[in-house]
């Protein structure tokens, strides 16, 4: 199998983690994600992508009704009830694959069709060097935060993202990457201290982030949010 191939990484990726993807095809590309960059970049990407589809779904508590059709199906055991219980399965399992392949249309839909992401800042020591560009969806839904400079390792620590909002407390917008692009969904508290903010800042935290929900080590970069 060529690895080589974006687009066969991108397919992987996202049978990954839909959870399509199984038994030694599984495991080959698990350990393909533990050497390849690009198939471990897809990944996280597609992880991003699809993090936001479970609040879509919504609980449903079956009615008494449907249990009891349930449990009738179950410990019947006649012939007739049997068959018709192989026949419902079947159909579930084609449905459960319908639901999986919308699934995955949908993500590939969204990659197909881009976004327009509107600039927030750029992030480095001048203008006409960025270390990170961020960038956002215009409902502010998420962020997208692209690596486009050298990002200096600093062992067992991070960088982390803070909004900014004028006359409050700094907000966590997430850790930033140390190579290539992310996409961050934004909760409710963080898309408010965004829109109250006219800078965002980069401080040195401990490898998974601020312990505090404040910054805990040195800001190290301070920038302008984009006005409009």
């Amino acid at each position: 199998m060529n690895y080589e191939n974006p687009a066969l990484i991108d397919r992987l990726a996202a049978e990954h983690v839909l959870g399509t993807l199984r038994g030694p095809a599984r495991r080959r590309f698990e350990r393909l994600c533990e050497t390849n960059t690009a198939a471990a970049r897809a990944t996280r990407r597609w992880e991003d992508d699809l993090s936001g589809l479970d609040r879509w779904v919504r609980p449903v508590q079956p009615s008494e009704r449907v249990w009891a059709g349930i449990s009738a199906r179950l410990f019947q055991n006649d012939e007739r009830a049997q068959q018709r219980s192989r026949q419902r399965r079947r159909w579930t399992y084609a449905a459960a694959a319908g639901v999986v392949a919308i699934g995955l249309l949908i993500g590939v839909l969204v990659r197909e069709t881009p976004v327009a992401l509107q600039p927030v800042a750029a992030l480095g020591a001048d203008a006409a060097h960025p270390v990170w560009k961020i960038e956002r969806r215009p409902d502010l839904a998420a962020l997208t935060i692209r690596a486009v400079g050298t990002v200096e390792p600093r062992v067992g620590k991070s960088y982390e993202l803070w909004a900014l909002p004028r006359g409050g407390n700094p907000v966590s917008l997430g850790l930033l990457p140390a190579d290539g692009t992310i996409t961050r969904p934004l909760n409710d508290r963080q898309r408010g201290a965004l829109l109250a903010a006219d800078k965002v800042a980069v401080s040195v935290e401990p490898e998974r982030g601020s312990p505090t929900g404040s910054p805990t080590g040195p800001v190290i970069l301070v920038a302008t949010i984009a006005s409009g």
